[in-house]
């Protein structure tokens, strides 16, 4: 629709050379939007493809995985933002994903809630509530 609207027959151009251009932008911010689990927002994915795609030339070129600081220099970035950017371009992972040789464990098992109450706190304080309820209530 966004290629009907902005079209200019006047120029010259074929409508479909045009309109091919903006059917493939809203294809790719449509996957962008929609692809992962947490959403990054479209300015962010196209940094993480141009970097993703330094890594894989400097790969090829050096025969090893490029260093933070060689990425900022082919990307004229700083090298904290090449960090960031990097952190941000990790998939999540499942807190169901198997940890282990054995398919017993899960992540989220190892994971500490730090709301619950810890053994030694919880096994205190009913002590104490059977030593009230003994001594001042009876």
């Amino acid at each position: 629709m966004k290629a009907v609207d902005k079209f200019e027959y006047r120029r010259g151009y074929k409508f479909s050379t045009y309109a091919t251009w903006w059917i493939r932008q809203a294809i790719t911010r449509s996957i962008a939007d929609q692809a992962r689990t947490i959403r990054i927002p479209v300015h962010m994915i196209e940094t993480i493809n141009k970097l993703n795609r330094i890594q894989r030339k400097l790969l090829q070129e050096n025969g090893k995985e490029a260093t933070p600081e060689e990425l900022a220099i082919h990307m004229d970035m700083p090298e904290d933002k090449v960090r960031r950017v990097l952190k941000i371009a990790k998939e999540p992972i499942s807190m169901e994903s198997p940890v282990g040789d054995d398919e017993d464990s899960h992540l989220g098992d190892f994971i500490e809630d730090e709301n619950a109450e810890k053994p030694l706190d919880e096994t205190i304080n009913r002590g104490y509530q059977s030593l009230r309820e003994k001594y001042f209530l009876a």
